[in-house]
């Protein structure tokens, strides 16, 4: 209610009167725990029931260009073409022997297949990936692997883009906030002078003049002090990657009204005493209209 941005997921409507709702990947409880706190002292009356399930599936991330077609040779009941399951979609089917759930959405870029299965299917299931990707040169990744990709395309990483003063508006995310409710948790919050102020530090990409990785955490430096003595500051780095794809460094920050300013150059002070000069730029490095994610 305070109006600060506090986790992210997808929410997926399994019937008339039934969601799913997924977290980051250690939210799970901490989100349970608030829907049920709203439940028992705000809204005790309601008909609705919140349950924690993060335990009863195994949930795996078949990821990448040739992801279709290692589902496609397990077999199973499931069309998993891009006209019958759609980028933000889902369904439920098999997949081989084993009981899916597939959710069409993606934290990479990447054509990408979230599939759910009993947890007591997930080794199993697992196991019959790789042997079913082996033709396809399938690997493992890592959550670096997927930081770099995510980073890229511009997705948000709760914890890095956010830390408790961030509201949506900051990382771009207008939209998300509803135009036609009267009331929602948060909507007198985000009506405080503070959280209207034009001068607030929102999200951007940012490119260094030599293509270098800036330090994580970094603040943009400005000429004066404050009234602390203190050097002015207008931003700081909360992501930033050596990436591989684009062969340099990028990262996303927030900047002092950082969208009105595409094309400024800021500074970065290093702890030798000498500095970065970096470009505002778009926070989505790669493939900016999604044509990987659709294909």
């Amino acid at each position: 209610e305070n109006g600060f941005l506090t986790d992210d997921g997808v929410v997926a409507r399994m019937s008339d009167d039934a969601w799913l709702c997924h977290t980051t990947t250690g939210g799970a409880e901490r989100i349970h725990a608030h829907m049920e706190e709203w439940l028992q002292t705000e809204w005790w009356d309601w008909k609705v029931y919140v349950a924690n399930v993060t335990e009863q599936y195994a949930q795996i991330g078949v990821v990448g260009p040739k992801a279709r077609e290692v589902l496609q040779t397990l077999g199973g009941d499931m069309d998993l073409s891009k006209e019958a399951l759609p980028f933000m979609q889902w369904a439920d089917g098999r997949i081989g022997a084993f009981d899916a759930r597939v959710f069409r959405i993606s934290f990479s870029g990447e054509l990408s297949y979230e599939i759910a299965v009993p947890a007591s299917q997930g080794m199993a299931f697992w196991q019959a990936l790789l042997e079913a990707g082996k033709p396809h040169g399938i690997t493992p990744y890592g959550t670096e692997c997927l930081h770099i990709m995510r980073a890229e395309k511009g997705f948000i990483m709760i914890g890095d883009e956010t830390d408790g003063t961030v509201i949506p508006q900051d990382l771009g995310l207008n939209w998300a906030i509803s135009k036609k409710k009267d009331d929602y948790l948060g909507k007198r919050a985000q009506e405080r002078e503070h959280m209207r102020d034009p001068l607030r530090w929102k999200l951007v990409g940012l490119e260094t003049e030599d293509g270098s990785v800036l330090p994580d955490g970094v603040y943009a430096v400005e000429p004066g002090v404050n009234d602390n003595g203190q050097r002015k500051t207008e931003g700081r780095v909360t992501s930033t990657y050596h990436s591989p794809t684009l062969e340099r460094g990028i990262a996303m920050g927030l900047v002092e009204r950082g969208p009105d300013r595409m094309g400024e150059v800021l500074s970065f002070p290093t702890l030798d005493g000498g500095s970065v000069r970096a470009k505002i730029v778009s926070p989505v490095f790669y493939d900016p209209d999604g044509e990987k994610q659709n294909v």
